[in-house]
């Protein structure tokens, strides 16, 4: 008869972060589990509160499925003489097996037909192997950091207290760490402490929340989410909407209790950005708008979720407005401090604030910066004076991080910038792109909206890149302390979205000389680029470690992969030219005549490579019809192709290319490249040397799939 599975693993408060992955392990884990050990099931389901993570299996078998075991011996021609009689061999192997030799079987292996017997083992009954397998999938479960706790060698993320372990309506007897298992769990700590027998799920269910608990945190999410919105309504107001709040509110308590409070306005006048910052970043309450028409204005209320269902809530919520006053004072008062003096006169405080160790402090990095937004804004042909707002931009960019406010509230940099810079009557510009050169702070975040604010941007990725790539802090696997990765991810994406026609090469060549060059004059005895240390070696690895990036997101943006290596192969310094060509390459392929014309140019490809280059063609020594029909054809399109290519122009350019797919497999039906007059080879080669360049304008036929 089939029985329910259920193990409560109680707990210590798990870390809010941690308890979302670890319900999901715990699922994952179990099911490997038991298809590992044999044991059929129909469904699996794991919950958990903070003070504890459950899953419960359906429909278990009574025993483990009966196992074929295969045991793989010598060769057949060694086990069986021309007879098919059994030699020394067979006999052996079957002895050694505990199996009659009659019973051996032959098996197809990769090594030829080999002998093999198969034996069939029993399976177990499942309780048994229930109390082997539990005690694994507990110790199984990962966490970002585990501890151990009183004696034993156990980790795990929080100290464990009760094991509830029941197969069907009884109790599976084990032991993890000294804490036998029994059918006893817990309800909430202080308004159900005592331990409570259960026999099945359904009373396990209805009794934890008659204890305050609600095991499901996708039915706590739910609760939450609705009378969040139920109580907003109440003040005429919309809560900000914020999944990753939600997530965590859900996480921090088995009982969901919400409720509003409010705070003097008097704080309204602050920016809303560090109410909203205190109010959930460091509280985790959900910030109040106005729900009048495109009213982004915040009111001076709070919603919270308490894990206590007290008897007078008043007091709950009079003690979190307390706290939230408390925290409101020291912003206004840094705030208040802050202002005393233009931003302009923190920027001398950098030269305290360690930026890399090896490279120096967030003083020399603004020194950097404002060489760097100089460098890219000629570049994109800005004017004196836009270039000029975008350095004072890029000396002004990293100001706010000497603030008491960013100090006290780190998440605040670059808003805090945009604010005082305007408080210190800077151009609206400049604090606009202060606020956005941290944009995007994620792989999906938001890209900045101005041009100043793209280029700052661009600048201080590319010169925490090319620091991080001369101090050594290369990502390698999944280790990436510096998120290097998401930097350079940023670069691109902001480049391909604002269009910025700018060489890769050039802008981080000019990055790793603005470092060296820096330090050399900081430390006389540090060689110059000039000398001995070359950036070339250091700027390909950079180049490439962005082409990668860029790659993978191309194939993301569900290119063909084969062709975006057949782009990238050709050339990737402009990214915007090299997307374009991407878009060309894709929209091209769905031509019906594509393939074979990628065929034809792949064969003119794959002749000359390995071949040397050598002289201009020579049109007197074309001799056959075919290849002079061919040069003929190449000459009337390849001004025209270069001319596309050198606008961008690269559909034109495919579509004038495909006029030599016929002469290209004329050509090589009745020519023979490689004749034995060297002078005509070679001859020969050249045309096809030319026109494979002019095919690697545009991509490198030879990786596309056909």
């Amino acid at each position: 008869m089939d029985k329910d599975l259920i193990l409560e693993i109680g707990t210590e408060e798990i870390p809010a972060g941690f308890l979302g992955d670890a319900i999901e392990n715990l699922s994952s884990i179990t099911e490997s589990e038991l298809k590992t050990n044999l044991i059929a099931y129909k469904n699996i389901g794991s919950f958990g509160t903070p003070r504890r993570l459950t899953v419960r299996v359906t429909g278990i078998s009574d025993k483990q499925s009966d196992n074929i075991v295969e045991t793989l011996g010598p060769p057949k021609r060694i086990a069986f003489d021309e007879n098919g009689m059994p030699t020394k061999a067979a006999l052996g192997f079957a002895k050694a097996q505990g199996v009659d030799v009659q019973d051996l079987v032959v098996v197809e292996h990769h090594k030829g037909e080999l002998v093999a017997s198969r034996k069939k083992t029993k399976g177990e009954k499942t309780e048994k192997v229930l109390r082997d397998i539990i005690p694994r999938i507990i110790l199984s479960i990962p966490f970002k950091k585990s501890m151990r706790w009183g004696e034993g060698d156990a980790v795990f993320a929080r100290p464990v207290r009760w094991i509830l372990c029941l197969y069907g309506e009884k109790t599976i007897s084990l032991t993890f760490d000294e804490i036998k298992s029994g059918s006893s769990t817990r309800g909430h700590r202080f308004m159900s402490p005592k331990p409570f027998r259960v026999k099945n799920w359904d009373e396990y269910i209805s009794r934890l929340e008659n204890s305050f608990v609600i095991l499901d945190p996708d039915r706590r999410r739910q609760i939450i989410k609705k009378e969040i919105d139920l109580i907003a309504k109440t003040i005429n107001g919309i809560p900000i909407e914020d999944e990753e709040l939600l997530d965590t509110v859900t996480h921090l308590v088995e009982y969901p209790v919400v409720l509003k409070g409010s705070f003097d306005r008097e704080f309204l006048e602050l920016p809303k950005e560090v109410l909203i910052s205190v109010m959930k970043n460091h509280q985790k309450y959900f910030p109040v708008f106005s729900n009048s028409a495109k009213s982004e204005k915040l009111l001076n209320s709070f919603i919270f979720v308490s894990g206590i269902p007290a008897k007078d809530p008043k007091l709950v919520i009079k003690g979190n407005e307390r706290v939230i006053k408390a925290r409101f004072r020291d912003a206004q008062f840094f705030f208040k401090e802050d202002t005393k003096a233009p931003l302009s006169e923190n920027v001398h405080k950098l030269r305290s604030m360690v930026f890399l160790s090896e490279i120096g402090t967030y003083y020399d990095k603004t020194e950097r910066m404002e060489k760097l937004a100089e460098y890219i804004g000629k570049k994109l042909n800005f004017s004196v004076g836009l270039i000029g707002d975008l350095m004072r931009a890029a000396h002004l960019s990293k100001a706010d991080l000497a603030s008491q406010m960013v100090f006290e509230f780190p998440e605040l940099q670059g808003t805090m910038g945009k604010y005082y810079s305007s408080i210190s009557k800077e151009k609206e510009e400049v604090a606009k792109a202060i606020e956005e050169h941290y944009m995007p702070t994620s792989r999906e975040g938001k890209l900045p909206e101005t041009d100043f604010g793209a280029i700052l941007s661009i600048v201080d990725k590319v010169d925490t890149v090319s620091a991080c790539f001369i101090s050594g802090f290369v990502p390698s696997g999944t280790s990436d302390p510096y998120a290097l990765r998401r930097q350079v991810i940023g670069i691109i994406n902001i480049i391909l979205n604002k269009s910025f026609r700018l060489s890769l090469r050039d802008i981080f060549n000019a990055s790793l000389n603005l470092i060296w060059n820096q330090l050399h004059t900081r430390k006389p005895d540090f060689p110059a680029p000039a000398e001995t240390h070359s950036t070339s070696p250091l700027l390909t690895d950079l180049i490439n470690f962005v082409v990668e990036r860029f790659r993978n997101i191309m194939i993301s943006e569900e290119f063909a992969p084969d062709l975006v290596d057949a782009a990238i192969s050709v050339e990737c310094d402009d990214l915007v030219e090299t997307w374009t060509r991407l878009e060309a390459l894709s929209e091209f392929r769905k031509a019906p005549d594509f393939e074979p014309l990628a065929i034809a140019f792949k064969r003119v490809v794959n002749i000359v490579k390995g071949q040397g280059k050598t002289k201009a063609v020579e049109k007197g020594l074309l001799s056959e019809n075919a290849e002079i029909r061919l040069h003929d054809n190449f000459r009337s399109v390849k001004d025209d192709v270069e001319r596309d290519v050198q606008r961008n122009e690269y559909t034109e350019a495919l579509i004038k290319m495909k006029s030599l797919k016929e002469p290209i497999d004329k050509y090589f039906d009745e020519v023979l490249v490689m004749d034995k007059d060297d002078r005509v080879r070679q001859n020969r080669l050249s045309m096809l040397w030319e026109i494979r360049d002019l095919f690697f304008k545009v991509a490198d036929f030879s990786k596309i799939n056909t």
